[in-house]
């Protein structure tokens, strides 16, 4: 994605990213705090705003782009667990990892720069169900300026899926250990963020990890009292736990090209407990119809992604795809990536490879 039309410096592995830590705080009198529903503060992503002084962030992409004048940058925010981390991008440079911490904190964004002009992004990198971020204010110094709000490219992409398209993974270490100081969940890097920044377009991931069509990876759906796509495709915070979730009103953003990854999950138990194929045939055909409804002029690519590339899957995708009969719906085969041995899910440059398999594709259906 580009921010006023600056092309952002990624690099290609997160290994070198820099942790930094949050810190308990309140804003200081030497500095001036700004709400969060100040219209030059720019929100990205499938974000919750029924409080749009405290919007929250569930999934992993969703963040702020601000534009400021100052020395420094800091942001308020509460976090609801300690496995939440954010990315932070000062002035188009390299990904930086900011570790959270549960409960209100104050975050530093960027310190000691110049006096001039500076562009802040900040990305959740994590996914919902590791914690949701609510944003309180930002911080200036008092000699500080927010600047008009951040133009954001005219291109839009959705990517609907599970774990892979959320990024869980990407940062994976070779023994696999989970951290809490390095998240092995990078949704910067994941393929539809990659493919955002290479063709200048916002992009949205409306994914949860380990969830499918009709049942998650242990089997449990909607009558389990539990979210798959068809359930999250409209949500800005996804949970089984009514309480917490929030809807979501797709009429207010609408993507160019979308990309559904979907199956992995539902074919976890395939050996043990197979699928219905009418019944789950009939149901993706369904769930195509729906985003077909609510955004009737985008081009839709699907496949079934880079864990599982069972023939059958294959065969069942392509039987939904054909059923629904609409030429701005193509099924594109993935290519098996199989992460680094310990974990399935693909690495950092696994995911630039997948970027490099649908961005042909992408490019020849939206013209692009």
């Amino acid at each position: 994605m580009k921010i006023e039309k600056m092309v952002l410096l990624v690099g290609v592995l997160s290994g070198g990213i820099v942790a930094s830590q949050a810190q308990n705080a309140v804003p200081t009198s030497s500095a001036t705090a700004i709400g969060m529903d100040d219209a030059r503060i720019v929100l990205l992503g499938q974000i919750d705003t029924g409080n749009p002084k405290s919007p929250r962030l569930g999934y992993p992409g969703t963040g702020i782009v601000v534009r400021f004048k100052g020395s420094s940058l800091a942001l308020f925010l509460s976090c609801d667990s300690e496995k939440s981390a954010l990315t932070v991008v000062v002035d188009h440079g390299a990904p930086t990892l900011q570790l959270l911490q549960k409960g209100e904190q104050k975050i530093v964004l960027a310190s000691t720069l110049n006096a001039g002009r500076h562009t802040v992004e900040v990305y959740k990198r994590t996914e919902t169900w590791q914690g949701i971020v609510t944003l309180r204010s930002v911080e200036l110094p008092v000699d500080g300026a927010l600047l008009p709000a951040a133009v954001l490219p005219a291109r839009k992409l959705m990517f609907i899926g599970d774990s892979v398209t959320c990024g869980a993974g990407v940062d994976n270490n070779p023994t696999c250990t989970e951290s809490l100081t390095h998240p092995i969940t990078d949704a910067y890097h994941s393929y539809g963020m990659e493919l955002g920044r290479r063709l200048d377009a916002q992009t949205h991931l409306v994914c949860y990890g380990g969830r499918g069509l009709d049942r998650d990876y242990r089997g449990l759906s909607i009558v389990d009292n539990v979210l798959n796509a068809p359930q999250f495709l409209d949500l800005s915070i996804a949970s089984d736990e009514v309480g917490i979730r929030s809807s979501w009103d797709f009429r207010r953003w609408t993507p160019d090209g979308i990309v559904i990854s979907l199956g992995t999950n539902d074919f976890n138990l395939q050996e043990t407990k197979p699928l219905n194929e009418g019944i789950w045939v009939g149901d993706f055909a369904r769930f195509l119809q729906t985003v077909r409804s609510e955004y009737p002029q985008a081009a839709i690519q699907v496949t079934e992604g880079a864990i599982v590339t069972d023939p059958l899957l294959r065969r069942y995708i392509q039987e939904a795809v054909a059923y629904v009969h609409d030429p701005r719906i193509q099924w594109v085969q993935a290519e098996h990536y199989p992460g680094n041995g310990c974990n399935p899910h693909p690495d950092a440059l696994q995911h630039l490879r997948m970027a490099d398999d649908l961005e042909p594709m992408l490019r020849r259906a939206l013209g692009w």
